[in-house]
């Protein structure tokens, strides 16, 4: 193997572990928590009557949806990824991707973050004086 074979594979198994580790693990994460903590913080906000329940599981869903789908294709490009370059790709690939999730875990936790993706998808619909109040209450 020549020297730029070496060091286009580096090359190679580096970029694929960064993307693993910065952008799979995050957006992977972040579908999961549309199911989890951003659901269960939207159900909190209708009840506060901070939103509306129809706008929120209209919203809610689209978001849901698109981030599924992105995600799925990130997980998808990056599985292939790993399965075209052997054992090396997917050590490379899948180590980072398990270090990103522990990294980026706070995306499934009930945090300020939370707060804040909440705030920046529906700031246009909801009633401000109401939310900030909940906040300043709860966080």
């Amino acid at each position: 193997m020549g020297n730029m074979e070496s060091t286009a594979i580096l090359v190679m198994n580096a970029a694929l572990a960064l993307f693993a580790f910065f952008v799979a693990a995050p957006m992977i994460l972040n579908a999961v928590s549309m199911f989890t903590v951003q659901k269960s913080f939207g159900e909190t906000m209708i009840k506060e009557g901070v939103i509306d329940e129809e706008v929120f599981h209209r919203m809610h869903a689209q978001k849901r949806n698109a981030g599924v789908f992105i995600a799925s294709i990130v997980f998808v490009a990056l599985a292939a990824a790993c399965i075209k370059n052997g054992t090396l790709g997917i050590l490379c690939g899948g180590i980072p991707l398990v270090c990103g999730f522990l990294k980026y875990r706070r995306l499934l936790e009930y945090n300020n973050l939370t707060v804040q993706k909440f705030r920046n998808t529906y700031k246009s619909v909801m009633d401000e004086k109401k939310y900030n109040r909940f906040v300043d209450k709860n966080f």
